[in-house]
């Protein structure tokens, strides 16, 4: 079963070359990669993403805090969510949001 991944900021002992494993492949990896993005079509500067260094901390602290608090929102009020069939009635069936070791 898959599971979210908000992502972690990794330690600073993680290898300076390289994401953080906490970070890499998480909602927050995804934020950071949407900005390059948005960056570089704007013809903006782009940033290293394969690094571990200072300034790429600094920068993923935020998209680690705002995908943190997405993925515990929405474990917190899964039930807020509801199921429905094609027309419209709202279906009996639980939503449980699974979720990796990286959520705070």
């Amino acid at each position: 079963m898959s599971q979210l991944k908000p992502g972690g900021m990794g330690s600073t002992s993680d290898p300076p070359n390289a994401k953080p494993g906490d970070f890499a492949n998480s909602m927050a990896d995804a934020m950071e990669h949407a900005l390059n993005t948005l960056l570089s079509n704007d013809g903006m500067n782009t940033f290293k993403v394969d690094t571990n260094s200072q300034e790429a901390r600094d920068r993923r602290r935020l998209f680690v805090a705002i995908a943190q608090g997405v993925v515990r929102h929405l474990k917190d009020n899964a039930g807020a969510m509801v199921i429905k069939d094609s027309l419209n009635n709202v279906l009996n069936e639980h939503i449980d949001i699974q979720v990796d070791g990286t959520l705070l």
